[in-house]
């Protein structure tokens, strides 16, 4: 996908966008060319602001206010910026408007252990734990003034609420290697790669943490889905193995469960058991974590035939 470079205003921050992109809190506003899944369908995290980017055009009246863009830079230079980025990638078939968080009447959503599936990944934090959540963002940019590409990660970060409490510097250290991934690639897709972190489920025993990847290049978007799951009480990290067990039944499950929650993914239905399998057992394509409604399982893939993306359904027996 290649855009044009477009200047103006961060609505976060009021630092200069560039190609719809802040250069100083990594905000974005840039819609994307990826193909959509049901379950990937973008939304405003419970505790990310929902806000209306807006852009100058580069005629002869926005000249002058390009110009106020310019100044109002100068001025913001040395402001440091901490907050959570609301940039959202996407999953595979089914939606066309995962960006439609941007519109100021649409809903939040709200997910619950009543619900039939597990709908959109959002936050979802409990402020009674005893420990909170802190969101960090880094951010890359290319130095020529004619390349889009740029690097741009939000992620989690667990902090205990009182002094003394317990050490959870292992536990962030491994969410923040999964959020840089694709730190070392970002120049090789020419309109850059944004990840967003989740928090998707949080109690005092355990949490798991998505990322959407968006690896957005001149061929299109690649959607990308990965997360983590930790046992808090132990500090490691929970194996799908330990979540589920991964076998035939699964596979049955899985592909009964993707016609009633997404409408039937061509790829999941016209793939043969062995083939979902494997895919469900690969620990580089297979993703498993916890929500509200229940255990979330699913998989990235790659397809001449299908394109890709990815795709995941819920089992609410499994909920925690």
């Amino acid at each position: 996908m290649n855009e044009n470079r477009d200047l103006g205003f961060c609505p976060r921050c009021g630092a200069l966008m560039q190609d719809g992109v802040c250069r100083s809190c990594g905000y974005t506003s840039r819609p994307s060319a990826a193909p959509n899944q049901p379950n990937g369908m973008g939304t405003v995290p419970q505790n990310k602001k929902k806000t209306k980017g807006w852009i100058i055009g580069l005629s002869i009246a926005g000249a002058v206010l390009l110009v106020g863009a310019l100044i109002a830079v100068l001025i913001n230079v040395n402001r440091l910026v901490f907050r959570t980025a609301s940039n959202i990638g996407s999953g595979s078939d089914g939606y066309d408007d995962y960006y439609d968080y941007y519109d100021e009447d649409s809903d939040d959503y709200t997910p619950s252990a009543d619900d039939s599936y597990y709908e959109e990944i959002v936050d979802t934090l409990d402020e009674d734990a005893s420990y909170t959540i802190d969101w960090l963002t880094e951010s890359r940019f290319a130095s020529a003034s004619d390349d889009n590409t740029g690097y741009y990660v939000t992620y989690p970060e667990l902090r205990a609420k009182e002094e003394g409490g317990k050490d959870y510097s292992a536990i962030n250290a491994a969410i923040k290697r999964a959020s840089e991934q694709y730190q070392d690639s970002y120049t090789g897709y020419s309109d850059g790669i944004t990840t967003t972190g989740y928090v998707t489920f949080m109690n005092e025993t355990e949490i798991s943490v998505v990322f959407q990847h968006r690896l957005a290049g001149e061929d299109g978007t690649l959607p990308r889905l990965s997360a983590l799951n930790f046992n808090l009480e132990t500090g490691e990290q929970l194996a799908p193995q330990e979540m589920t067990d991964i076998n035939e039944e699964l596979v049955m499950r899985f592909r009964a469960q993707d016609k009633t929650q997404n409408d039937g993914v061509d790829f999941v239905q016209d793939a043969s058991d062995e083939k979902l399998l494997t895919i469900l057992q690969d620990p580089e394509e297979a993703v498993y974590f916890y929500s509200p409604v229940g255990l979330e399982v699913g998989f990235n893939y790659t397809s001449e035939e299908y394109g890709s993306g990815w795709v995941s359904v819920t089992l609410k027996e499994q909920a925690l």
